[in-house]
């Protein structure tokens, strides 16, 4: 299966949809930004900082894991829909809209909070030269991790595209390469972001 394809284009989409939204809304509201650089403290810096005390093999361990949970759960949760016993019996069009949400909600919240809001709140907080160094620190490592993250993500939406398409398990199955291929990007990002730097 071809899994650069419409499914990926719009995940892309709303990645930049949701990056673009996200920056904008930290920039014009001080109560937003506020809570959301509480939440970026408490879900990344201090998980970040409180591992790399014990060496860079448990921050590699750290970065690789929080950037796994979005492509594992991409393919857990049609997984979840196929073995749920639905009363009544899910219909091919509620199946395919649940297999979209998921795609579409959460390609937007990587772009929200994974760059949007992580980008301006660095703007805000150390100006135009911190911006410039996590952009610079991530030059390399973040465009194989967004690719990974991206492809996975749009794998809901694939499975859903697919007409008349019955056993999601099957169609997993054959898809499972695809995960297998991005966590190994993952390891790879984070091989490139914990031990260069950059």
């Amino acid at each position: 299966m071809r899994y650069v394809d419409r499914p990926f284009a719009v995940a892309v989409a709303l990645f930049f949809i949701g990056a673009i939204l996200g920056a904008f809304l930290v920039l014009i509201s001080s109560p937003l930004r506020g809570a959301i650089t509480a939440l970026l403290q408490a879900r990344l810096i201090t998980p970040v900082r409180t591992v790399s005390r014990f060496g860079n093999v448990a921050l590699l361990l750290l970065v690789f894991l929080n950037n796994s949970i979005p492509p594992l759960l991409s393919f857990a949760y049609p997984l979840i829909i196929a073995k749920v016993s639905w009363t009544p019996p899910l219909t091919l069009e509620k199946r395919r809209l649940l297999l979209s949400c998921f795609t579409w909600l959460c390609a937007f919240l990587v772009g929200f909070f994974g760059f949007g809001v992580a980008l301006s709140v660095g703007w805000m907080v150390g100006g135009s030269e911190l911006l410039f160094n996590l952009l610079r620190g991530a030059w390399i490592h973040g465009p194989i991790e967004l690719a990974a993250i991206l492809l996975c993500v749009s794998e809901p939406l694939r499975l859903a595209e697919q007409s008349n398409q019955i056993d999601l398990r099957a169609s997993l199955r054959r898809d499972f390469g695809l995960l297998s291929i991005c966590l190994l990007m993952l390891a790879v990002s984070a091989t490139i972001e914990v031990f260069t730097g950059v």
